[in-house]
């Protein structure tokens, strides 16, 4: 399962270097190969679960009417023809820090908008570990950042808050840091500071590209704290993330 998730995000990211940034081939792997494993362990249940999703069946995601606007959702689970649960999917590949607080508001508006018309809604989030920092005009690129736990200490303490009713919060959260494989290529262009044509050296990146996940007790050089080390282990088991999405999936369904 996990080997497929990442080969997924291995053909989601040269998408990525090969296509427009907000062309939606980039995250149809990713979608495809999610859906695929739902859709399967689903239906060894019963047969009148159906995924909506960019890369599979009628490749179009489903739009759900949330308490406050519409909106596509990525990954939709539906039984019966109703909405039953659906998953949230951030694959973020450069300018993270500046964005971070963005991200993170964005996040908890669009749980919130979901749950409160009882769609039952769970995020992954996918950071490229060595992260690249574009220009303003998107024509180049001028260092690299390393997310911290400064970053993405707020993802632990909205995991730790267990009030209860937490509209904003999601179901179930997964987060993996991963390295691409090009991290050289983008570090010398950096330490040489020579001028580069975008599309061409996006060419030679996607010869380089080889998807790794990051496993949180490597962090060390990033200042991340034990507490936060064990919070990414738990948090980023995709094995233990999905089957507890599809058992909350199945529960759900009980008496409809």
């Amino acid at each position: 399962m996990l080997e497929k998730f990442r080969k997924s995000l291995e053909e989601g990211y040269k998408k990525y270097l090969e296509v427009h940034p907000r062309s939606n081939e980039k995250i149809k792997p990713m979608h495809k190969c999610i859906a695929a494993i739902l859709l399967e362990k689903l239906n060894n249940v019963n047969e009148d679960f159906e995924i909506k999703s960019l890369g599979i069946g009628d490749d179009k995601e489903y739009n759900f009417s949330g308490k406050y606007y519409s909106k596509n959702l990525d990954i939709t689970i539906l039984y019966k023809d109703n909405p039953i649960s659906a998953l949230g999917f951030k694959f973020i590949t450069s300018n993270y820090k500046q964005n971070s607080n963005n991200y993170f508001e964005g996040m908890l508006g669009e749980t919130a908008n979901l749950k409160r018309n009882e769609l039952l809604y769970g995020q992954i989030l996918i950071f490229k570990h060595q992260m690249p920092y574009y220009s303003s005009d998107k024509k180049t690129f001028t260092k690299i950042e390393h997310i911290n736990e400064e970053n993405i200490k707020k993802y632990l303490k909205l995991y730790n808050d267990n009030v209860l009713n937490l509209y904003h919060k999601p179901d179930l959260l997964f987060i993996a840091f991963i390295e691409t494989g090009d991290e050289e290529l983008f570090l010398d262009v950096i330490e040489k500071n020579i001028e580069i044509d975008k599309k061409e050296f996006h060419k030679d990146l996607v010869k380089k590209v080889n998807v790794e996940f990051v496993n949180p007790d490597d962090l060390n050089d990033d200042d991340f704290s034990t507490e936060m080390k064990e919070f990414l282990k738990k948090i980023g088991n995709f094995e233990k993330f999905i089957n507890a999405f599809v058992n909350l999936t199945k529960g759900k369904t009980y008496g409809i």
